[in-house]
């Protein structure tokens, strides 16, 4: 682990090598443009009353150079701005001394450089964070993998163990226990890789038409019969969908309501529609959220925290891969609440398939 991943390394070194020499390759001819911008504020420099200042100018092709190019680009940028400068401050002004123009030229010379080198330091603290992001994201996604990986082998052990002679209640416990967390673990690494899928458009959705009411249904009495109570309408609730990433929105929304509801309590699903648009509302009676919490959980690593839910903390990823699923499908999800205590109501929406039963 400590020494990296040589799949992910052999996928993202040639990458990043060919959009270096993509960069310098558009350096010097950018770079001789920026060159020009320069001479074309200067001649419009010289060409005007004196009573009008340009030197403000200057620091548009600085500024575009130090971003886009680096900091040798603007340095060079600004040597030339502040030689541009002099010369026309030189030509326009005939009455004033000569090295008072040179003098600030250098005054404002200074300036030029100052401002090319804090850009060029934003920057490389910008390109420095992207670079944490990918690795970051590189590194969950071999964790993923591991953790996928050994929740299968614990998934694969526990029918042994509970087939031992005379278990106890708490061994039997510790076997529950066990498969509930690699469960966790497998949620966690499905989740990881739906992301990066998700983000990269890597996907294809398998539409087929179902009934909604009755597929909701199905993941109320697979999730936890005893606190889901489902209201649903009589009549059929058409999508076209795809069936396995639906379950894993859905099931998302649904965890998240029962981890954050007190022990017992009861979660009301309520399976419609309206205005076209079949409707899912899933209402607990947990922790609540303020208002404004309501967007940030259906961010990426959206974590809310509070004194009520600093133990039952998540990653933050369940939400949000459940807002681009419901996304890739045409719906939309969103939560509201009262406020802090008070619970919490999340709706998502899915447009009805085109022909209605």
């Amino acid at each position: 682990m400590s020494h990296g991943s040589p799949v992910l390394r052999a996928q993202t070194a040639p990458r990043r090598l060919a959009d270096l020499d993509v960069r310098r390759g558009r350096v010097v001819p950018l770079t001789l443009l920026a060159a020009a911008g320069v001479g074309a504020i200067w001649l419009v420099d010289i060409s005007t009353d004196p009573a009008y200042g340009f030197a403000i100018f200057y620091l548009v092709p600085i500024g575009l150079a130090s971003w886009w190019l680096g900091r040798t680009s603007a340095v060079l940028t600004a040597l030339l701005s502040t030689v541009a400068w002099i010369s026309a401050d030189i030509s326009a002004r005939s009455s004033v001394p000569v090295s008072a123009s040179i003098w600030n030229g250098i005054t404002r010379g200074a300036i030029f450089l100052m401002l090319g080198i804090l850009i060029d330091q934003v920057r490389r603290e910008r390109i420095a964070l992207r670079s944490v992001d990918v690795h970051r994201e590189e590194s969950l996604v071999l964790i993923a993998h591991t953790l996928r990986r050994s929740a299968g082998e614990i998934e694969a052990a526990i029918p042994d163990l509970t087939r031992a002679p005379a278990l106890s209640a708490a061994e039997r416990s510790a076997i529950d226990e066990l498969r509930r967390q690699s469960r966790n673990f497998k949620r966690f690494a499905d989740d990881v890789l739906e992301v990066g899928q998700l983000e990269a458009g890597r996907f294809r959705l398998n539409r087929a038409r179902f009934d909604l009411s009755e597929f909701v249904a199905t993941l109320v009495k697979e999730t936890d019969r005893d606190r889901l109570q489902l209201v649903a309408e009589s009549d059929p609730i058409w999508v076209d969908a795809d069936a396995e990433r639906l379950r894993t929105a859905i099931e998302h929304i649904l965890n998240n309501a029962i981890r954050f509801s007190p022990p017992g309590a009861t979660v009301h699903v309520t399976v419609g529609q309206r205005d076209n648009r079949a409707r899912v509302l899933v209402k607990d009676q947990g922790v609540g959220l303020a208002r404004s919490h309501l967007h940030v959980i259906f961010r990426k690593y959206g974590r809310v925290e509070t004194p009520a839910t600093k133990d039952k903390m998540g990653v933050g990823l369940g939400l949000y891969v459940a807002r681009l699923i419901v996304e890739a499908h045409g719906g939309t999800v969103s939560a509201s609440s009262v406020g802090l205590g008070l619970g919490s109501t999340f709706t998502l929406e899915l447009p009805l398939a085109s022909h209605q039963a």
